[in-house]
């Protein structure tokens, strides 16, 4: 008898014996995915010995590497199906745990969607691109990253104001509509012009369902809960980004780009249906603030220390997610000879670094109220991880600036927000919270837009290997920076109020 049926006749003994222990074993979520989790690592280990006399060795890795990626993903899915069903959503009631927790899944299906292409968007523009007077291929393969972020940017104001005007719950049915459009023409599309305007239609897709996620979480969650809310709301894009990016990679390769954009505009109509289904209505408000004015961003930028915490910390963080994750690293892999779920494999590192730092990190510096030193700590590690690859070229040293990525950003997301209102006391007052995170965020996304766009020119001009070093050298210059605006100079002391965690490209 294999250990996988001697397991599973226990089980099966057990429930008929005493129903109660099972019951109790997956009495909560994280419970029931470990008894998941059992059962398949029992079936795993009790097939291994057929599997190791029949598939060749190199077949075998192969199978085994996919195989562990897809046990992960199966058990956060399962995770986040546990907790829709755990919180009991009744439309007739708006209860806030159960409001929570179906927005959770919506948001969930709607990151996984846009996670999908992660490991592969790159080397799908690269398939429809036709030479263009002035553009290089290798620019071109970086505009549509650089576009979306842009885009996002400019619609995500627009975006907040329909939230107030015509409720959450009817923004995010109406925003997601746009996104199925887009990931179903991006499947179709037969020219980079095609796909530019399809990746647009998406940019609003996700404009919308950020902002309006946070609204809805905001609106339906009492005063002192608000932060486990929106910890809901950031679990749901770190968890999706983990399941999304191997996921794809590996549908890319077994079924083909165009296919697995199709299943993103499957996962994206899944969406909206369980907006329409889980989400209790909301009536619409009227803003009780009047947002930011342009104008304002002058008042900020004449504080020296704003102005250091943007550019030596907050934009070159963005720059390397979007410039170096999102554009480098799939492009080099690539061209060392990785398929897209190899590729996939190694993006999973940065999110399962943050999710098992980040909330220690967090923590620890709200602890201590020493958020410049963690933020400057985690601009110092990105930049030197990065320049791995000059001790060890290829994917060992790609993957060590992936990991090291992953820590500068679980050091980083964070404290960031919380430096905000430390350094911006006199502008907080003024103009409310609010006001100046709105300016902040906006100008904070130059790093997303202008990180793809610098890596694609200096790889067109340099080489990749180069640019990967490039972004290394500006991470290791900004961190040094930072660390001198902040750490040499007197600190302002603790502010009295934090802004929530969690970030987003």
């Amino acid at each position: 008898m294999t250990i996988a049926a001697a397991v599973s006749a226990a089980v099966a003994l057990s429930a008929l014996l005493a129903p109660a222990l099972l019951i109790a074993a997956g009495a909560t979520p994280l419970r029931a995915v470990a008894l998941v989790a059992a059962a398949l690592l029992a079936f795993a280990a009790g097939t291994m010995p057929q599997l190791m006399s029949v598939l060749p060795q190199e077949a075998l890795r192969g199978f085994l590497l996919d195989g562990g990626v897809l046990l992960i993903v199966l058990l956060l899915l399962v995770f986040e199906a546990l907790l829709l069903l755990a919180a009991a959503p009744r439309r007739s009631v708006a209860e806030p745990a159960s409001a929570v927790a179906g927005m959770r899944a919506t948001l969930f299906l709607f990151m996984l969607a846009e996670e999908l292409s992660r490991s592969f968007l790159p080397l799908y523009t690269r398939e429809l691109y036709t030479p263009v007077p002035g553009l290089s291929e290798t620019l071109m393969m970086g505009l549509p990253i650089g576009l979306f972020m842009a885009l996002v940017a400019v619609f995500t104001p627009f975006a907040g104001l329909w939230a107030d005007r015509f409720g959450s719950r009817r923004t995010l049915l109406l925003g997601t509509l746009p996104a199925v459009a887009g990931f179903a023409g991006t499947a179709l599309a037969g020219s980079l012009a095609e796909l530019l305007l399809w990746r647009s239609a998406c940019a609003l897709g996700y404009a919308v369902m950020f902002i309006g996620a946070q609204g809805f979480i905001a609106r339906h969650t009492p005063a002192g809960q608000r932060a486990r809310g929106m910890a809901q709301f950031v679990a749901a894009v770190i968890v999706a980004g983990l399941c999304g990016v191997p996921l794809g990679g590996i549908l890319a390769d077994l079924l083909g780009y165009r296919t697995t954009f199709a299943a993103s505009a499957l996962l994206a109509l899944a969406a909206a249906v369980a907006a329409a289904t889980l989400l209790p209505a909301d009536r619409a408000e009227r803003a009780q603030n009047r947002g930011f004015r342009l104008g304002e961003a002058k008042g900020l930028l004449a504080n020296p220390r704003f102005v250091a915490l943007l550019l030596f910390s907050s934009v070159p963080t963005k720059l390397m997610l979007t410039g170096y994750l999102f554009y480098l690293v799939p492009v080099s892999l690539h061209a060392a000879g990785e398929t897209p779920a190899g590729i996939g494999r190694l993006m999973m590192t940065y999110g399962l670094i943050i999710v098992l730092l980040g909330p220690w990190v967090s923590r620890l510096a709200d602890r201590t109220g020493r958020h410049a030193l963690f933020a400057g700590i985690g601009g110092l590690v990105g930049g030197a991880g990065t320049l791995a690859i000059l001790q060890e070229p290829g994917v060992p040293g790609i993957l060590v600036g992936i990991a090291a990525l992953g820590v500068a950003h679980a050091f980083n997301n964070a404290t960031q927000l919380a430096l905000v209102p430390e350094v911006c006391r006199a502008e907080c007052a003024r103009m409310g919270e609010s006001s100046v995170f709105a300016v902040y965020r906006l100008l904070e996304r130059g790093g997303s837009v202008a990180g793809p766009l610098l890596a694609a020119a200096a790889a067109d001009r340099f080489g990749t290997h180069a640019a990967l070093v490039a972004l290394g050298v500006l991470g290791m210059l900004c961190g040094t920076a930072f660390c001198a605006a902040f750490l040499l100079a007197p600190a302002a002391g603790p502010a009295s109020r934090t802004a929530g965690e969690g970030a987003a490209p």
